[in-house]
């Protein structure tokens, strides 16, 4: 599940902060490729160019460590420097570092008759997923008419247990898998209808897996659902899912059995148009 539109630069600020604890607790970035890669994050959640003293800031860094480091990406055509060499901005290889070739642009392209397809049909925001290295990768999102517009990160970290994408993963993992991924009981409550026990959560499942598709409803935030569907490859392993969200008050029951009817036609579908699904396989490590 996402969450409402937001500021892309909240999500810089959890990733600085994730590498900070990593590297010192608390206190300052330690290592040259942590403070690198904060500045990097920075810049390419940012809506516009940044000076020197608001990139320090925002890393935590001193003004001369921050301009050291700096340095170093525009060398390596990382950064780029503007406005009289004032101010920074992520260079074009580091805002689109992936080649047009490779297999998520590859499959983003592919499949974009499909997921536009179906979000026409149910009149919802469609995510397209890839499940790379055990991970959720955005890959695309399709809007529809008035639909909701989620904020969605690439790297989706939304609880496994409580997010559509979550449990879609959830259903194409083994049970060792599933409790590697999930931890041990009882789960976090995002919201008075998360499903914390592990009783509850296996229930949900075994009914997801008879169905084809995972529901959630207000389990991750109070007013909005999801339903997702995992689509495969030849050999009927799971790469990926296509999820759609939408306001909870418009998922009533026979729109849910409508928009699952036509999400799990479009993931039967991927396999036959989708050649980019090898690519994908073998990128994830399948």
């Amino acid at each position: 599940m996402p969450r409402p539109r937001k500021n892309p630069a909240s999500s810089t600020a959890a990733g600085t902060a994730a590498l900070t604890d990593s590297a010192k607790g608390s206190g300052p970035l330690a290592g040259t490729l942590l403070r690198g890669l904060a500045l990097l994050d920075t810049l390419i959640a940012a809506s516009h160019p940044m000076t020197l003293a608001e990139l320090a800031s925002d890393v935590k860094l001193d003004l001369s460590t921050t301009l050291r480091l700096l340095r170093t990406l525009e060398d390596a055509k990382r950064v780029l420097r503007i406005g009289d060499g004032k101010y920074y901005l992520a260079s074009p290889s580091t805002l689109r570092p992936l080649g047009l070739k490779h297999p998520l642009e590859e499959l983003r392209r592919q499949a974009d008759p499909l997921v536009r397809g179906l979000a026409n049909k149910v009149n919802q925001s469609v995510v397209l997923v890839a499940y790379i290295g055990g991970e959720r990768v955005v890959v695309d999102v399709m809007q529809a008419g008035t639909s909701l517009n989620p904020y969605y990160s690439t790297w989706l970290h939304g609880p496994m247990h409580a997010s559509g994408p979550g449990k879609a993963l959830l259903l194409a993992s083994d049970p060792a898998r599933r409790e590697a991924l999930l931890g041990k009981p009882p789960y976090a409550a995002r919201t008075s209808k998360t499903l914390t026990t592990k009783a509850a959560l296996d229930a949900d499942l075994k009914r997801a897996a008879e169905n084809g598709y995972v529901l959630v409803r207000d389990e991750f935030y109070d007013g909005l659902s999801a339903i997702a569907a995992n689509y495969y490859s030849w050999d009927k392993t799971a790469l990926g899912c296509l999820a759609i969200t939408a306001y909870s008050e418009s998922f009533d029951d026979e729109t849910v059995a409508f928009v699952a009817r036509e999400l799990l036609a479009c993931t039967r579908l991927m396999p036959l148009q989708v050649p980019a699904l090898q690519q994908i396989a073998q990128l994830s490590g399948r």
